[in-house]
């Protein structure tokens, strides 16, 4: 349970959440299905967040956000919030206190309807539709919270497994520039 003085990362900027009372539900929602639980990243996530993109760096082919030498937990949380709509943590529904990966929606296009997922996920947890049902939530989300039409992804083009993740979720390339690939994929 999250009390009043619990700083959440989300929107882009960390702000207060106020205690709701029972019959009152925030706009930070928790989403589950029956394999994964996402939970918005807050302030007391940073530490096992920064720890996952970490041990992610030998894996990633191009991450959009590396983790820098001069990063603190807290700075390198924040600098990813502030690029994202909201960013949630990948928990599996059988161990909820372990975070396993991360997925967000940034780059909002509201004029076009169109929102662009990413995401991250232990290698020991690859090929285990983990992302995928993380994704279909999110897509979900995504249509009642940002009237969403269509959904994008960039992934880079030496990234074989994020390019094949993409085409088995019926995103399209509609852009190849420089070594990233964007897909989009209708979901309306």
């Amino acid at each position: 349970m999250i009390n009043h003085t619990s700083l959440l990362f989300s929107s882009g900027r960390i702000r207060r959440l106020h205690t709701a009372a029972a019959d009152h539900t925030d706009d930070t929602p928790t989403l589950s299905n029956d394999q994964v639980v996402l939970k918005v990243l807050t302030q007391a996530d940073a530490d096992p967040f920064f720890r996952l993109y970490r041990s992610c760096e030998s894996h990633d082919h191009g991450s959009q956000y590396p983790v820098l030498p001069e990063d603190t937990a807290e700075s390198f949380a924040l600098c990813i919030v502030a690029a994202c709509e909201l960013i949630w943590t990948i928990r599996l529904v059988r161990d909820p206190t372990v975070i396993i990966g991360d997925c967000a929606l940034h780059h909002w296009e509201k004029e076009h309807g169109v929102i662009e997922f990413g995401g991250t996920l232990l290698p020991a947890c690859w090929g285990q539709g983990i992302m995928q049902a993380a994704l279909q939530l999110v897509v979900q989300h995504s249509i009642e919270h940002y009237e969403t039409r269509s959904l994008a992804c960039t992934t880079a083009t030496q990234n074989n497994r994020a390019n094949r993740f993409a085409e088995k979720m019926g995103f399209s390339p509609i852009n190849i520039q420089n070594d990233t690939i964007r897909w989009e994929k209708s979901i309306c």
